[in-house]
């Protein structure tokens, strides 16, 4: 019998019944590590996910600077990064917190690649890009509304912030209250928001969202 990975029962399946209870950084690394090789045909044919391709077209709708400096939070593969590259941009760099994911990540043109811990901060200086952009991050036993800080640390004043949250974590996550905190608070302007697809296989949507920082 082979004991090769079958995504089915290794990457995808481990996906879905993930178990956020204890230890979700260690569940994290594994089920990427195990899915690594599979992700982007389960991505394309199994789930159907279309994150990637309408949140960089979300991006090109607000920043015709094909120059801009990009920062993709949890790039995994570097899908996000290959319809960067479609759309004509070409400074970007990634960061994950899966070596194995971001060693598929390397065809895609990214400037460089950094390891993330999760629950660290990001290994990128203050006020250091004109564009973060953190697609697929904001779901099921991965990160909270916490993480807008860091997205928010790392981005130039009047850059911009584009993200997507998860249906099924927008309520119970809280990150309704958290953008309007941060747009009360002046930390932000919310550009664009929008329920669209998001996993067309799956019958799962998200919001879509564009800040710009204050």
């Amino acid at each position: 019998m082979s004991d090769r990975k079958d995504s089915k029962t290794h990457g995808i399946d481990k996906y879905h019944h993930f178990d956020d209870s204890a230890d979700a950084g260690g569940q994290l690394k594994s089920v990427y590590a195990d899915w690594a090789d599979a992700y982007d045909d389960d991505n394309d044919n199994k789930l159907g996910t279309v994150s990637q391709p309408t949140t960089v077209a979300m991006l090109a709708r607000h920043c015709q600077d094909k120059d801009a400096v990009i920062m993709d939070v949890g790039c995994g593969t570097g899908l996000v990064g290959m319809h960067l590259k479609t759309a004509g941009f070409s400074i970007y760099d990634g960061t994950d917190i899966s070596a194995e994911m971001m060693s598929h990540a390397q065809k895609h043109g990214y400037r460089k690649l950094l390891d993330l811990e999760p629950g660290q901060p990001l290994r990128a200086d203050d006020a250091s890009y004109d564009a973060t952009l953190c697609v697929g991050v904001f779901t099921h036993g991965h990160l909270g509304p916490e993480g807008f800080d860091e997205l928010i640390r790392i981005t130039k004043p009047t850059g911009l912030i584009c993200f997507t949250v998860n249906e099924g974590v927008w309520e119970s996550g809280k990150f309704e209250a958290a953008i309007t905190a941060l747009s009360e608070s002046q930390t932000w302007q919310i550009l664009e928001q929008e329920k669209r697809d998001y996993m067309v296989n799956e019958g799962v949507q998200a919001f879509y969202i564009t800040a710009q920082k204050r």
